[in-house]
């Protein structure tokens, strides 16, 4: 989400908006309703575009912001005559749009789009005022990336949820802001550390690890744009960087890159698919 926060960042602040088009299966996926969302968001500029977590933030004026969550699905797609730039869920024919996922296009009056496609519909966007947003962001726990979040928060953290597993704990807001299921498989590869095992099971050397681990991987992570971000050129277009730097996460029944003995295995926790090699993770 960083990524895609960075690569719209640069491209649609101060453009008018000129017509919104919102499919009409899409209409309960947006709050408060169609018609004021309409009325409240045509004709204005996005000024400037925040991330809290996975939640991108997209202000309008000083007290209005256009809330948009892709949820596991959905996709951010920027469309000009040069380029295709796309974030979130991958999706095939990228290049043809709007296509049969498309739920809401942005119309910008240079004549440049922004489309909100999701596959499942579980995606959303959501108008609010300043203290709407307020009580919303205050449901999200600590940035990994940012400053207040020492080894001595995460530890703390660690233990109030003894009785977690790791990977069901790391995805958890409002624990951890922003984590998600790739980069959680991944910090947990990188820590040594089995995603099934309980919180407070792991000692202190351990958690300084995963701590470490979950900084290291995000940043990389941003550094190459990510794991589904980038610029399509062609029909067939690539993924972001990272997704060739993966080490579990999708590689099931291959070879562990660290180890080499282990055969990746994916199991199901908390309803996701996880990833990690039985061997060099305890």
């Amino acid at each position: 989400m960083e990524t895609i926060k960075n690569g719209l960042k640069i491209r649609i602040l101060n453009k008018k908006i000129k017509k919104i088009w919102i499919e009409d299966s899409f209409q309960k996926r947006i709050f408060p309703s169609k018609g004021k969302f309409l009325d409240l968001v045509r004709n204005k500029l996005f000024q400037n575009i925040e991330r809290r977590g996975k939640l991108l933030i997209f202000s309008i004026t000083k007290d209005l912001f256009v809330l948009v969550h892709l949820k596991m699905t959905g996709q951010l797609v920027y469309k000009s005559k040069e380029k295709i730039i796309s974030g979130g869920h991958p999706m095939k024919n990228i290049d043809h749009l709007p296509n049969r996922f498309t739920r809401v296009i942005f119309y910008f009056s240079d004549g440049k789009q922004l489309f909100f496609n999701d596959l499942r519909k579980f995606g959303y966007l959501k108008l609010v005022n300043k203290i709407e947003l307020e009580e919303i962001l205050g449901l999200y726990g600590f940035e990994p990336l940012g400053k207040s979040f020492t080894y001595a928060r995460f530890d703390k953290l660690l233990k109030k949820k003894a009785r977690l597993r790791v990977k069901p704990w790391l995805l958890d807001q409002r624990q951890i802001a922003g984590l998600g299921n790739i980069y959680s498989d991944e910090a947990c590869f990188l820590a040594r550390i089995l995603p099934d095992r309980l919180a407070g099971s792991l000692n202190e050397t351990e958690a300084r690890a995963l701590y470490k681990a979950i900084k290291i991987v995000l940043k990389k992570g941003i550094k190459f744009k990510g794991t589904s971000f980038n610029t399509y050129v062609n029909s067939e277009g690539e993924g972001g960087g990272f997704q060739k730097m993966l080490n579990v996460y999708g590689r099931k029944k291959l070879h562990c890159r660290r180890c080499r003995k282990g055969i990746i295995e994916n199991k199901k926790l908390g309803g996701r698919t996880t990833a990690y090699c039985p061997i060099c993770q305890k």
